[in-house]
């Protein structure tokens, strides 16, 4: 029998994150590998609120977002109907939040829960780079250690933590696999200054930054500018109209300043934007109050579809390269600033997904800290120059069709700088456009005008896109970096035969 599904036998796992592509990733390999598990409670799903003003609970969730995805085809090709039983008797979901005290959970229950639970993995993030900082804040940083408490509050738990390997900012060269050191910034680590970092005092400015914004979206000079700009919008407003207006400008005002804020306090401590900065303070939090806690930190790379498992080229939605792909087919992205010559790190979600398994029982087994990187740099790179030759090619053979049915052109890189590609926009697009605005604008009472208007506003909006995929991607397009793999390397390696073949970690085998 697989080691691994022996250790995992009659254990109970927690598995944050859920609703996730990550995460259920890894339950569905769970479930066809190691079925003899006892069970596996999926936390925190909050309860959504759909647009027709229902509200699915945390249970209806897991029905309909996990037990209904495609993750579960090879399964259903194996159990057929009676997948969703085998499924609803060791499968529990957890009503909570990760952004409040232990982690939203009903007391009893988490009670209850720490007396059970064995094994905990934490999925649960927020991925978007220009996410509001204290919400990033909240969920990747102070959310990591209310699942580390609770994994210490267990009688005898593991606590596998999947990170990211862009929490090492902006460092180029080598990126080793170490664990990180507690109160220092990136730019501490690489010399680009050594201004003091705190974590707590860190986060507690954050939230007082997020506090002060707050209190000023509802100040009254905020209130008369969200006026000023809905009464631009329409001089004859019902009350309804406008009330609905203003609290629309006042979320975006908010959102924006919030965004910013992110953005500028990443930078000035040397990581690419907040998801990584949070990351990185989440991974900081786990190691400074962990104690004696088993912990694995697993940090991939850029996860997308699948290698093999559970089936090849597995996905769902558009991951962190896929808005670009998808763009480049529709003709859309013309050119990109990045650095040809540069290896763009992705790794396919199957391998990530068998690394945080494997890592289990070796944590339980050496206790300590490690750290996994998942990545393909090290052994198996790939320039954007090649990636992007494959997609082209790709398209050139297999085009997207326009609504006419005909082809839609895709031209070849140039691979400009960020400023470079900032100007030819702004020559090519965004200053004419704001011309032919301005001109449609004074025709307001033509009928034609009025439908060119609309299309200019469908163009500028393609533009804003293009311009916000350069600002946040092109750290990752130009950063010259090689994540270290050896730990993950040794891990593959020290399985046995059965579980090299069946947690497969090895991205050798990768043929791009």
């Amino acid at each position: 029998m697989s080691g691994i599904a022996n250790y995992l036998s009659d254990k109970t796992l927690l598995i944050t994150g859920t609703t996730g592509f990550l995460a259920k990733g890894i339950v569905e390999k769970i479930f066809r590998q190691a079925p003899d598990i006892r069970r596996v409670y999926l936390a925190c799903i909050r309860p959504k609120r759909l647009k027709n003003g229902t509200t699915l609970s945390a249970e209806e969730r897991m029905e309909k977002e996990i037990f209904q995805s495609s993750v579960f085809d090879r399964l259903r090709g194996i159990h057929g109907d009676r997948l969703l039983n085998i499924l609803r008797e060791k499968t529990v979901p957890v009503e909570g939040d990760l952004t409040l005290d232990h982690l939203g959970i009903d007391p009893d229950v988490y009670e209850q829960l720490t007396k059970q639970v064995q094994v905990v993995i934490a999925c649960a993030a927020s991925v978007a780079f220009d996410e509001e900082v204290d919400y990033a804040m909240k969920l990747n940083a102070l959310g990591a250690r209310r699942v580390m408490e609770f994994a210490k509050a267990c009688d005898d738990a593991v606590l596998i933590h999947v990170s990211t390997a862009f929490v090492s900012g902006n460092r180029r060269g080598n990126v080793p696999e170490l664990s990180p050191q507690p109160d220092r910034s990136m730019a501490q680590e690489i010399g680009l200054n050594q201004t003091p970092f705190n974590l707590d005092d860190e986060i507690k400015d954050i939230l007082a930054f997020a506090g002060k914004a707050h209190e000023d979206a509802h100040s009254e000079e905020q209130k008369k500018e969200f006026h000023r700009a809905a009464f631009r919008q329409n001089s004859k407003p019902s009350q309804r109209w406008l009330d609905a207006q203003i609290e629309t400008y006042r979320k975006r005002w908010l959102k924006k300043r919030l965004a910013d804020e992110g953005i500028r306090r990443s930078k000035s401590w040397g990581w690419h934007d907040i998801y990584t900065m949070t990351k990185a303070m989440g991974e900081q939090m786990i190691v400074k109050y962990r104690e004696d806690l088993p912990v694995a930190i697993v940090r991939p790379s850029i996860v997308e579809g699948s290698l093999v498992e559970p089936e090849p080229g597995w996905v769902e939605d558009l991951k962190v390269a896929d808005p670009l792909i998808d763009a480049i087919s529709r003709g859309r992205l013309p050119d990109f600033p990045a650095d040809p010559e540069i290896v763009l790190d992705v790794v396919p979600v199957d391998i990530v997904v068998n690394t945080v398994l494997a890592a289990i029982p070796r944590t339980a087994k050496e206790g300590g800290v490690s750290i996994y990187q998942v990545a393909t740099g090290d052994q198996n790179p790939i320039k954007i120059s090649r990636l992007y030759d494959l997609v082209y090619d790709y398209f050139q053979k297999n085009p997207r069709l326009d609504k006419k049915g005909d082809p839609i052109p895709i031209k070849r890189w140039r691979y400009p700088t960020l400023d470079q590609f900032k100007r030819q926009c702004n020559i090519k697009y965004t200053w004419p456009l704001g011309i032919a605005q301005w001109c449609l604008e004074r025709l307001s009472w033509n009928a034609a005008a009025n439908r060119w208007r609309q299309r200019a506003n469908v163009i500028k909006s393609a533009i804003t896109r293009m311009l916000y995929y350069a600002e946040i991607y092109s750290p990752y397009t130009t950063l010259d970096c090689r994540f270290e793999t050896r730990r993950t390397a040794q891990l593959h390696e020290s399985l046995d035969p059965e579980d090299q073949a069946v947690f497969n970690c090895d991205v050798g085998r990768i043929r791009w």
